[in-house]
């Protein structure tokens, strides 16, 4: 289940973005997790890399913290990097970004996923347990094959590409997690 009144689009933030350096008009694709190479930090690395080289021009926003933050933030030295954050300040962080890349193939249900469809935010993830029960491709966000590098690094570009696309991918998402929320679970 999802806190909806904690998880939502109502915390986009203006002011966190510029705050982190995140223009209105960009593109700021989120990875929300523990930093630790199990949760496909490699992929989203490679995902975005390919992304930019097809022209995306992509904002990174990586919210989290883990023993892999230096490689990663070698890796994608541009990120900003918010560390771990709680309550309000992850929630902001969450529905200030524009689209949520998750290619973990270890999550058995995805919480970070459903957060970010609480935020209506179009979601980019492997298909693999934990999110195909989740995300519905080609309505409420994309899944890719495992590993499939050109498969993410099409999505963040479509997404990047299309602002009515994000906006209804991320209103349907935010749709299925409505019907997620504590008290309809309970």
């Amino acid at each position: 289940g999802i806190d909806r009144k904690q998880f939502n689009p109502g915390r986009r933030s203006e002011a966190f973005r510029a705050a982190h350096n995140i223009r209105p008009d960009d593109v700021a694709v989120a990875f929300l997790g523990r930093l630790v190479l199990e949760k496909g930090l490699d992929v989203f690395a490679d995902a975005v890399e390919a992304a930019d080289a097809r022209g995306a021009g992509l904002k990174i926003l990586v919210i989290g913290e883990g023993p892999a933050r230096g490689w990663f933030k070698e890796r994608l030295p541009d990120a900003c990097f918010t560390g771990e954050l709680t309550g309000t300040d992850l929630a902001t962080a969450l529905a200030s970004a524009d689209v949520f890349l998750n290619p973990s193939v270890t999550e058995s249900f995805g919480n970070v996923t459903l957060e970010a469809m609480a935020c209506a935010l179009p979601v980019v993830a492997a298909r693999a347990s934990g999110a195909t029960s989740l995300v519905q491709d080609g309505r409420t966000g994309t899944l890719a094959e495992p590993g499939a590098i050109d498969e993410y690094a099409a999505a963040l570009c479509a997404y990047a590409a299309d602002p009515a696309l994000r906006a209804k991918h991320g209103a349907a998402g935010l749709a299925f997690a409505e019907t997620m929320d504590w008290d309809e679970i309970n």
